[in-house]
């Protein structure tokens, strides 16, 4: 196991893959999260996991970007992308990093225009307006979905693919993201 901290040519350190796997995590509570609210809603299963899915969205956006700063940081250092299908792997994870930040960004803007107080994580985050801001939570209410959605697929294209690197095209690459680096 490679305990560098910061990323290097053959591989991600131990600050990076820290963030992916606490992300990957906090996205499949979000998601488990979701798919019980629209197949069994008003359950006891569904409350408890939707319970957590404001606090889950306000520390994803905050993880997203301390990762995102951590990884302009690294940028120089981390494994490169010269291959065309290297090139579109670094796009669709542009995009996974914006919709990590957007997602829940559109949500905190439905929050904040409603009617209702928010907290998040035990702390109070913000008071309810005393009549709704209708742009503010039609913007949520209209994107917040839908680019939650968007994200999950960009989320299961990104774990086919590693599948595909490593399983069928023999490439190690889920290595640089388990054991730090894609050297034996």
């Amino acid at each position: 196991m490679d305990t560098r901290l910061m990323d290097h040519r053959h591989g991600y350190g131990l600050v990076t893959r820290t963030f992916h796997w606490l992300m990957a995590l906090l996205l499949l509570w979000q998601a488990v999260s979701v798919v019980l609210r629209v197949t069994v809603d008003d359950t006891p299963l569904a409350d408890f996991f939707f319970g957590y899915h404001f606090s889950n969205g306000v520390l994803i956006l905050a993880l997203a970007v301390l990762r995102g700063a951590w990884g302009l940081l690294n940028l120089s250092r981390r494994p490169p992308h010269d291959r065309p299908i290297e090139r579109l792997a670094a796009l669709a994870h542009v995009a996974m990093y914006a919709l990590l930040i957007v997602v829940p960004g559109v949500a905190l803007i439905r929050a904040f225009g409603s009617d209702r107080a928010f907290s998040a994580l035990g702390l109070s985050i913000f008071e309810g307006h005393e009549t709704e801001i209708e742009w503010m939570t039609g913007l949520g209410s209209q994107w917040h979905g839908l680019l939650g959605w968007t994200l999950l697929a960009l989320i299961v294209g990104h774990i086919v693919m590693a599948w595909v690197h490593t399983r069928v095209w023999k490439e190690p690459l889920i290595r640089r993201m388990t054991r730090g680096s894609d050297q034996e």
